[in-house]
């Protein structure tokens, strides 16, 4: 569907609004229920709010914090501060005191909605050391709050008084709002110690709407599902494509995503390479949890699927196939709903023979690339080039560059830094300058710091990230990204961290498939200590797997071969702080949480 040509997401609101009315955005306001929401009633809304924030002294070029998680107070808070051009900085409502305190105090927040009592309690906590903030408001009624805290339906009631009393003004405010002005200021999510204020404009935001649309062609019967944080811009931008686009969307979490997949039915989902690694590790232990001849015989369809996927199929496998996806595969896709019509995956690296899988499997799972300094999305497969182990082509009006680290543009199917230009790229970092100067050129390229190629098709591929490459002491270098998602590959290994800077050897630790590994070893085999598997049993059942899967035979190099390794069973989580919100590893935290287990490695 053709996205209208409204430079500013005021203008955006306004539109949509007159265009669709009384159809229903959202059918319940967040993962546990409440009453439905259209379009008309988010655009009274909204209007409300922008008003009750205008009565407090707040103007164009301001900075409110918006502390919450997915629900529709979350995109009403939001597009309220966008539509008089107050900038919003968000955040997650588990996100530590003391980056909360660096975020509002940097960004200069004076104005707070905080989603629950528990949140606001923790940010009056910090009130002494952000002079600055002036008030906050409790968005629902989960919490305690306490008394001096405005209630957002207190504010709603504000702000209609303040219309009454200045009748034209908030359009007047509103028009005045332009492409170049700041929507948003998101602080990186912290895969390192070092998170930056991420400066995006209306002008950046509205890009990236209209070339994600471009692509995928969103229409008004679309059912979204959305389970990843919106605070972060991948699912943020998704949001606002299917706002564009008329459609619905679902508000879940990851407790009940398995549920709501099968009870919404969504045609489009996003999610990171994580939630995709769990439906396809799902499927894959169902099958080893069979005996005899169907474990057997379920685990040739998926491997069939995978190498339909990955193109490695003969013509008997193909043909194999093609009466597998009449009987047996709708089972299986069944976990999804079985109406995706757009599966995107971002946020990360897909593995690919998770990736090769699930399309193999008929499942339209479309990798993506983006960052959020490129508001977010950069790259992106389509339904008619969908290329397994790529990410796809530029989106509309951006540009690619491999360079070597002399800055000499690469030939095709060289590696090198991926720089990328186009009108999604960030204004800059929030008051840090000199970072800012080091990403982006001046010709307007910014380095993205990934490694990738781009092969004879035109399509780009991530081959690693620069600042995780290991520099072992032969000074051979390693990508650990791509030895992580070979061992992943493993029915026995759910998560690997491999290290090895500075080191003559890499070395990993890993965390396994519980119940794979049970049915090969009992757990009376496990050994004493039950977190970190030491016995000989499970030491040699590993070895003999990491040497299966790292072998010359396989592709890697002598260099590539993991010289010892740690079995541990905690897995790396978000709720431990190993993984971000959008469950990418957070390396610098493994390494300082098991820093004796490491120097055990090499020691």
């Amino acid at each position: 569907m053709p996205m209208e040509p409204c430079p500013t997401i005021p203008r955006l609101i306004d539109h949509l609004a007159e265009k669709h009315r009384d159809r229903i955005l959202f059918p319940r306001r967040d993962s546990k229920g409440g009453e439905a929401v259209s379009y008309r009633h988010l655009h009274g809304d909204l209007r409300r709010l922008a008003a009750g924030l205008l009565s407090r002294g707040l103007r164009l070029g301001d900075r409110v914090a918006l502390i919450s998680e997915n629900r529709y107070e979350w995109l009403l808070c939001d597009l309220a501060c966008a539509y008089v051009g107050i900038i919003d900085v968000p955040r997650g409502t588990d996100t530590a005191g003391q980056e909360l305190q660096m975020i509002l105090s940097h960004s200069g927040c004076s104005f707070a909605f905080v989603e629950t009592g528990t949140a606001a309690a923790e940010i009056e906590k910090l009130r002494p050391e952000l002079p600055l903030l002036r008030e906050i408001c409790l968005m629902t009624g989960d919490g305690a709050g306490s008394e001096n805290q405005l209630q957002l339906d207190e504010l709603l009631v504000i702000g209609d008084a303040w219309l009454e009393e200045n009748p034209g003004e908030l359009d007047r405010l509103s028009a005045d709002v332009k492409a170049e002005d700041i929507a948003t200021i998101v602080y990186t999510s912290g895969t390192t110690a070092d998170p930056k204020g991420v400066v995006l404009s209306h002008g950046n935001l509205r890009s990236n709407m209209i070339g994600v649309n471009q692509m995928l062609d969103f229409e008004e019967d679309d059912v979204f599902l959305s389970v990843l944080p919106a605070w972060h811009t991948y699912e943020r931008m998704i949001d606002y494509v299917a706002l564009c686009a008329g459609a619905t969307i679902w508000f879940t979490d990851r407790r009940k995503l398995k549920e709501d997949l099968k009870s919404v039915q969504p045609t489009a989902f996003a999610g990171v390479p994580r939630i995709w690694e769990s439906i396809h590790d799902g499927m894959v232990n169902f099958c080893h949890k069979q005996d005899g001849f169907k474990r057997h015989f379920l685990s040739f369809v998926i491997d069939n699927c995978r190498r339909v996927g990955d193109q490695r199929a003969g013509p008997v496998r193909r043909a194999l196939h093609g009466f597998f996806r009449r009987g047996i595969l709708p089972k299986f896709l069944a976990s999804t709903g079985g109406q995706l019509r757009i599966a995107v995956s971002g946020g990360g690296s897909l593995p690919r023979h998770v990736d090769a899988c699930l399309t193999g499997m008929g499942l339209p799972i479309l990798n993506g690339y983006g960052l959020t300094e490129t508001s977010p999305v950069a790259a992106l497969r389509t339904p008619e080039n969908n290329q397994v182990g790529t990410i796809g082509r530029p989106i509309p009006e951006t540009s690619f560059e491999i360079r070597d680290d002399s800055g000499r543009v690469l030939p095709d199917g060289k590696v090198g830094s991926i720089w990328i230009r186009g009108p999604q790229i960030m204004k800059g970092y929030f008051r840090n300058p000199d970072r800012t100067a080091e990403v982006i050129d001046a010709n307007g390229w910014f380095n993205s710091g990934d490694l990738g190629r781009i092969d004879e098709l035109g399509n780009f591929s991530i081959t690693g990230r620069a600042k995780d490459t290991i520099v072992l002491a032969s000074g051979e270098n390693v990508e650990p990204e791509h030895l992580e998602t070979q061992l992943k590959t493993s029915p026995f290994i759910d998560q690997a961290v491999v290290l090895g800077q500075d080191m003559k050897t890499l070395g990993t630790i890993l965390v396994p498939m519980v119940e794979c590994l049970e049915r090969e070893i009992p757990r009376s085999e496990w050994g004493e200590d039950q977190q970190v598997l030491r016995s000989q049993e499970v030491q040699s059942f590993f070895r003999s797997e990491l040497d299966r899967l790292l072998s010359k035979d396989a592709g890697f190099r002598p260099t590539e071969r993991i010289a010892k390794f740690r079995v541990i069973i905690e897995p790396f989580s978000s709720e431990n702080g190993m993984l971000t919100q959008t469950l990418k590893l957070r390396r610098h935290l493994v390494a300082s949480k098991h820093r004796s287990l490491i120097e055990e490695i090499f020691s």
